[in-house]
């Protein structure tokens, strides 16, 4: 596999989130949820246009942002979407599914032979990371204030 392919694979991880939330924001009823997926369909669509717009010779140059992990969704359970999905539901899932996407990246990282390609599936590894973490920030805002 080469940085173009890799890309590739990539864009089409975004593409299919794009597509997931925009399916489940059909099907939610509750209005929070609802707008919830709006925007994390639309936030996976800019990340598919980024990554589309990055010519394979510049992979080195890409940065995500860095953060720190709170390991929220590590205390979460799983949750699946379905009509009657709530806020929380949503964000619990999409925490779960930006981290499964992270494990990915990292995996890949550590299974590829060709050494050039490490650098850029782990900057993709903290994208997916730093998505988990603006997700697990508005969870807290949310769903912690209190304890």
């Amino acid at each position: 596999m080469d940085k173009s392919q890799l890309l590739g694979v990539a864009i089409q991880k975004e593409v299919e989130a794009q597509r997931l939330y925009e399916n489940a924001g059909k099907r939610i009823r509750d209005p929070g949820g609802k707008k919830l997926l709006e925007e994390l369909a639309a936030e996976e669509g800019k990340h598919r246009a980024m990554l589309e717009g990055l010519p394979p010779e510049q992979a080195e140059q890409f940065q995500p942002d860095e953060t720190q992990d709170s390991r929220i969704g590590d205390y979460l359970k799983p949750t699946s979407l379905d009509p009657e999905s709530s806020v929380q539901d949503v964000l619990i899932y999409a925490i779960k599914r930006e981290e499964a996407a992270r494990h990915f990246y990292s995996a890949m990282a550590a299974q590829v032979k060709n050494a050039a390609l490490k650098p850029l599936l782990k900057k993709l590894g903290a994208m997916e990371k730093s998505h988990k973490a603006r997700l697990e920030r508005f969870y807290e805002d949310v769903f912690l204030k209190e304890m």
